[in-house]
């Protein structure tokens, strides 16, 4: 009898475990690990926003700044083209780019580096504090070169790009190494996901 009720027992746990809805996924699966969308800044129109804002939208999140050399732009074209690729990905998503130089990002300066990836793009400023305490929060690092005799330095910043689903909960890390492919796959099955 007890042999009956722990083989019981099993079948019932792997048919519900059949029945939840938890697909693999390509990308890093962050479900649960990172904290939920949380941050107050300033967007490209120098209007105040929170992440109660976009909720209702996939969210992804960069941490950079416009005049990164390489890695912003590969990271934000790359996406951009993929955005393109998904049927009604554009007004499902938002990408905020969110920069850790706002001593030389303007709201003018973000919103003419996002005017030339699409309507998707927004790009979100702070103050150095506000800025640390969110990279804080998503475990994100980033630093400062000296400046020069003109008054430039080097920012060096992680690569990495943080997915919410339109509930501000993390879903997915996108790096420097994910194809877009891959990303492709995961962003259209959490859109669809989410209809």
């Amino acid at each position: 009898m007890k042999l009956f009720k722990a083989l019981s027992a099993v079948l019932i746990i792997s048919f519900l475990l059949a029945c939840t809805k938890n697909e693999p996924t390509r990308l890093t699966n962050i479900s649960g690990l990172i904290p939920d969308l949380e941050f107050e800044l300033t967007d490209e129109n120098n209007q105040a926003v929170t992440a109660k804002d976009y909720l209702g939208s996939t969210v992804a999140i960069f941490f950079g700044f416009t005049s990164c050399p390489d890695v912003c732009p590969t990271t934000m074209h790359q996406f951009a083209s993929i955005i393109k690729k998904i049927e009604g990905a554009e007004k499902a998503i938002k990408v905020l780019f969110i920069s850790v130089d706002p001593k030389r990002d303007t709201a003018e300066k973000l919103k003419k580096y996002t005017d030339t990836l699409g309507a998707a793009f927004i790009g979100l400023r702070g103050d150095d504090s506000l800025i640390k305490e969110m990279t804080k929060r998503y475990r994100v690092t980033f630093g400062y070169g000296d400046e020069d005799a003109q008054g430039h330095y080097d920012v060096s910043h992680s690569g990495a790009m943080f997915i919410f689903d339109t509930q501000g909960k993390a879903r997915l890390l996108v790096t420097q190494g994910s194809l877009s492919e891959d990303i492709a796959i995961d962003l259209k099955n959490l859109i669809e996901s989410e209809l």
